[in-house]
């Protein structure tokens, strides 16, 4: 019986494995990436609230379990939808960021949070903020990841939509 060749590693291409999906439906192929309803509250930590730290995920009211916030930052990692970087100020510890893939979520938060408003009587938010979001969801998605999306990408010119005042946008 004949050995197989050995392949050098310089040699192989790297491949990523392929995941197998439950089916190639593209509202699931988008759910089976953004996870779960932990991970959705993550990105809007990271998108909303400024959280971009491990302790700062922790910090949000609905009290995320130690190991399902490990797990969920991992999951959104490898799924492309945040990076992670040593903190320059403590090499022990990690600064989350959005990626333009994440940012694109936007959208759908805003949507979320307007259905949320519509059918959940306790859902809380301030009445100007409802109002801004109701009167052009879009612009309002853009103001939301205007600081997100790289800067090297040029995109194809758009029609110049009027841009409203900058603003922080601590939200939820």
């Amino acid at each position: 019986m004949k050995k197989p060749a050995k392949v050098s590693a310089k040699a192989a291409p790297k491949t990523v494995p392929v995941k197998a999906h439950r089916s190639l439906c593209p509202i699931n192929l988008a759910l089976e990436g953004v996870g779960d309803s932990w991970s959705m509250l993550i990105i809007r930590d990271l998108m909303l609230r400024g959280h971009n730290s491990y302790q700062g995920f922790l910090r949000s009211e609905e009290k995320i379990a130690t190991n399902i916030l490990a797990d969920r930052l991992l999951k959104l990692e490898q799924n492309g939808l945040i990076t992670k970087a040593a903190d320059p100020g403590d090499k022990r510890k990690f600064i989350y960021a959005l990626t333009e893939r994440g940012a694109d979520l936007a959208p759908l938060l805003v949507e979320l949070a307007l259905y949320g408003l519509k059918y959940e009587p306790r859902a809380n938010l301030a009445k100007e903020i409802v109002l801004d979001m109701q009167k052009n969801k879009q612009i309002f998605a853009q103001r939301l990841t205007r600081n997100f999306t790289p800067k090297t990408k040029t995109k194809p010119a758009a029609k110049k939509i009027e841009e409203p005042i900058e603003e922080t946008l601590s939200l939820f």
